[in-house]
């Protein structure tokens, strides 16, 4: 892969030039300081933007309009990065070199018209179609109090998270979500496309003259910041263990315990805590899966996953609420077990091989290839093969140090009420 960055001052544009893909992907990524409303406005202003222009006011007629090009896909997401919440509006395109070369600005003219001339006035987004947009997404949000899992996880996030930016889920805020209007969500979008520090990706094997012309026209419309704090979050200290327990009406018990780590170097952070939780609960034959489910048969389902960013780690697990006490109890046996040079010993090489498999994937995912050159950007994070070098120097003795940086901060035990006896 080719790599070049294009510092316009306003802006930049990572240019990635590969052959590997039949498309050409455009990712607009919006970086802002992290704030409340973001969690609050974006759900909806990203249905109100990828679905409908004043052009297209109707997600028929778009669809109409995308069909002739080959349905190029017009699509966003959206994440908290520490400190950051990132908006991103990707374009992805047949490489118009299977089809003819003018699909590069029929379909960048499609693109600009949905980002930049939304079903708006100064008033706000049109109410007709605001109202139904806005009762989808709340709808939609309501469906995760039907999941227990999923329920649970929004709790757990508010407590053990509390007082970062990852404490917010579109869940926990969702009475505020109730409460947005349509001037309000389009000062926030007028805000956005005003204020924002921007990066431009592109990749794929393009005409760089034909893309660039056509960034540069969507950026004429678009007003950039570059007015960010620092990405990294301030540890918080955990004073005691705050446990909660629940009873809901579902069948299955849910537990989930969360860890948080002081005093990280960039390397353990970025390496050494990643091999840390595969040994711990990411493979199959990780300790917890072991000792939880294979020998004591306590769980349904046990897993654990990073939170790199705070950093932290949860241990989540699929229970039967009569075995609370041992699962508890097991699960920290099993994280003690980490300081045991022996046990990480034999699970270490497993480890590194499936972490360097998953490096290999990034090849073949365009999200993951751009996810690479943006946040190096944004943070100065390593490129693929330089983090294969530093997770294969991971050594065990690094491993096991970690459980001298870490401690129990949350406990959330979402018991069934209808669990079968």
């Amino acid at each position: 892969m080719e790599h070049k960055v294009i510092d316009k001052k306003k802006y930049k544009i990572n240019l990635i030039k590969t052959d590997r893909f039949k498309t050409v992907v455009v990712r607009v990524t919006f970086i802002n300081n992290f704030n409340e409303e973001f969690v609050r406005n974006v759900p909806l202003l990203q249905k109100l933007l990828v679905t409908k222009s004043k052009k297209y006011d109707s997600n028929v007629k778009l669809v109409r309009e995308l069909e002739k090009l080959y349905l190029p896909n017009i699509s966003t997401s959206s994440n908290m990065y520490g400190n950051y919440f990132l908006i991103n509006f990707s374009l992805e395109m047949i490489n118009p070199k299977y089809t003819e070369m003018g699909m590069y600005d029929k379909s960048f003219k499609i693109f600009n018209e949905l980002l930049l001339n939304p079903v708006a006035d100064e008033d706000g987004f049109f109410k007709s179609i605001f109202d139904v947009d806005k009762k989808t997404v709340i709808s939609n949000i309501e469906r995760t109090s039907e999941n227990g899992t999923v329920l649970a996880e929004n709790i757990y996030d508010r407590n053990m998270f509390k007082g970062t930016s990852y404490e917010y889920t579109t869940f926990n805020v969702l009475d505020k979500i109730r409460k947005i209007n349509s001037k309000k969500l389009y000062d926030f979008y007028k805000k956005l496309i005003s204020k924002s520090k921007v990066i431009v990706t592109v990749l794929g094997d393009f005409d760089e003259d034909v893309i660039l012309k056509n960034i540069e026209k969507l950026m004429k419309k678009i007003k950039t910041s570059d007015k960010l704090g620092n990405v990294h979050l301030d540890e918080i200290k955990t004073k005691s263990v705050n446990v909660i327990k629940l009873e809901k009406d579902f069948f299955q018990s849910t537990l989930l315990m969360g860890y948080k780590f002081y005093g990280l170097s960039d390397f353990e952070r970025h390496y050494v805590l990643p091999v840390y939780n595969m040994i711990l609960g990411s493979m199959n034959n990780s300790i917890l899966f072991v000792n939880v489910r294979e020998k004591n048969s306590l769980c349904y389902s046990v897993i654990s996953y990073l939170h790199k960013m705070v950093p932290a780690l949860t241990i989540e697990c699929g229970i039967s609420a009569k075995n609370y006490d041992k699962t508890l109890s097991v699960i920290k046996k099993s994280v003690k077990l980490m300081s045991d040079k022996k046990e990480v010993g034999k699970l270490y090489k497993n480890a590194i091989n499936t972490i360097n498999l998953s490096l290999n994937d990034i090849y073949d995912s365009v999200d993951r290839i751009i996810d690479i050159y943006l946040y190096h950007e944004i943070d100065n994070t390593d490129g693929i093969e330089e983090k294969r070098m530093k997770y294969n120097s991971v050594s065990v003795d690094d491993i096991v140090s970690l459980n001298k940086k870490m401690k129990l901060n949350t406990v959330l035990f979402m018991e069934g009420k209808y669990e079968e006896n």
